[in-house]
């Protein structure tokens, strides 16, 4: 009889040294993944955001119609205010500054030596970089600073 306590002792010692590494291990997988879900949804919308715009002032207006060109920029820019109401700390702190600095018209960050120009890219490398601060990289495409130097 002696032997089977014995043994059911290891056991149990066995089976409760199983369960504490998988709750540990369970613990510490939930952060690997990224931040929290809310940064890291407004971040991947911010990057899908930002590129299609980029894209459209690289592209420029089509047919030459600046018009179309601006409404399709400026529908553009107005995705990016959602995505601060989503997000949380430095990442909301981040997007509501480059919203705020944002033009009234699009045109303005295209523009030889734009300060808007200057002030969107600055602004969008804070929300990058405070997206990657929270867990949640992501890359930006150039955007075209024109410049008369």
């Amino acid at each position: 009889m002696g032997d089977m306590t014995s043994l059911s002792t290891r056991f149990l010692t066995a089976s409760v040294a199983s369960v504490a590494v998988l709750g540990l291990a369970a613990c510490g997988g939930g952060d690997s993944g990224g931040g929290n879900s809310e940064n890291a949804s407004a971040c991947s919308e911010f990057e899908t955001t930002y590129n299609e715009f980029t894209a459209l002032v690289k592209a420029g207006p089509a047919d030459s119609d600046v018009q179309l060109w601006t409404d399709a920029k400026t529908a553009e820019l107005q995705k990016f205010q959602p995505l601060a109401d989503t997000a949380t700390g430095n990442v909301e702190g981040a997007l509501g500054t480059l919203i705020g600095a944002l033009p009234e018209d699009s045109l303005e960050l295209s523009e030889p030596d734009s300060e808007s120009g200057k002030a969107f890219v600055a602004n969008s490398t804070a929300v990058a970089d405070a997206c990657s601060a929270d867990g949640t990289p992501i890359e930006l495409n150039d955007f075209p600073l024109l410049s008369f130097n």
